[in-house]
């Protein structure tokens, strides 16, 4: 009796953890809106001709899906190829950027999944847990670093995916993202565009992470970091150690590209380029693009950034 008892012990650990590293409730979405309709940050990212080439596309599938991180069901969205037959394709996992539900991944960021996915790949991304009824709590850097780890894991379980070659492209607070999961896992390259990399400058520059703010609507208000994680003033210096790439660049061993605009007015460019020299410093294999144009996120109808970042990738296949 204590046998099966142990036994049944084991299989149902083993089903949970199963079930936490699988995609669920997978749901092919549309580009509904036409060029017009779409948000003016939108069309600030895609011109009228990218966007309905990507609308039209017949070739590549838009999903919306589930997964297990923690206790959380967190949303993610993705773009693969139709038709895959035999042939294992590679992942970009996407880290998006914003806080709670400001940056908010929905059918307008599918046009960059698709041209990133067009170069022969699949791409994946995560909303993060702090997205809905608890936006307004996002720790930004903190147990939320989870959900990138947890997709990781869930998209490794997929048959048709080829594990071999997995790589990662952070935007803005999703570059920290990208940052703080290359000290967890292994993947072949990674690509950090307008990223932070030195949280204590980002929060010098702009209080209003660590303070909050309430003068937007509702669901886009945050509460800062001061009246989320606990002990913030005892511990405000450990916080900005764990969100700083700057401090641990030794534990950073993915070969990483870094794009930054030298007038980016959202993340300064200084963190980039001190993550630079401290990833010379230790040797590791990076490289560093300053475009000097304003912008923040370096969108692919006005700079080269997407092709910069699929050439980087294709150079670190297996």
């Amino acid at each position: 009796m204590k046998t099966i008892k142990i036994l049944l012990i084991v299989i149902i650990g083993y089903v949970q953890t199963f079930a936490q590293s699988k995609i669920y409730n997978i749901t092919p979405i549309e580009i509904k809106k036409s060029y017009k309709e779409i948000s003016p940050l939108a069309k600030y990212r895609y011109d009228s001709l990218s966007y309905e080439k990507a609308k039209n596309q017949t070739d590549y599938i838009y999903e919306k899906f589930n997964y297990k991180s923690d206790e959380f069901e967190v949303e993610g969205f993705s773009c693969r190829p139709k038709k895959v037959g035999k042939k294992k394709i590679p992942v970009i996992i996407y880290n998006r950027g914003g806080t709670g539900n400001i940056g908010r991944l929905s059918e307008e960021d599918l046009p960059d999944f698709y041209w990133l996915a067009k170069n022969g790949f699949a791409v994946y991304a995560s909303n993060y847990r702090y997205v809905g009824e608890l936006g307004a709590i996002d720790q930004s850097g903190g147990d939320d670093v989870n959900d990138v780890i947890n997709l990781y894991k869930a998209i490794k379980e997929n048959d048709n995916i080829d594990s071999d070659n997995i790589f990662m492209m952070g935007v803005s607070r999703g570059g920290q993202m990208t940052y703080q999961s290359l000290k967890k896992i292994n993947i072949n390259a990674a690509a950090v565009v307008g990223g932070v990399a030195d949280y204590k400058l980002q929060t010098e520059k702009r209080p209003i992470f660590i303070t909050g703010w309430s003068d937007l609507e509702k669901e886009f208000n945050y509460k800062g970091l001061e009246n989320i994680l606990p002990d913030f003033k005892r511990n405000k210096e450990q916080y900005f150690y764990e969100r700083s790439a700057v401090q641990w660049a030794d534990k950073i061993n993915t070969p990483t590209y870094i794009l930054h605009s030298r007038q980016d007015g959202r993340v300064s460019v200084m963190g980039a380029i001190e993550l630079a020299k401290q990833l010379e410093s230790y040797n590791k294999e990076y490289k560093i693009k300053i475009y000097d144009k304003k912008s923040h996120s370096l969108p692919y109808p006005k700079f080269d950034s997407f092709q910069e970042i699929i050439t980087w990738f294709k150079s670190h296949i297996k």
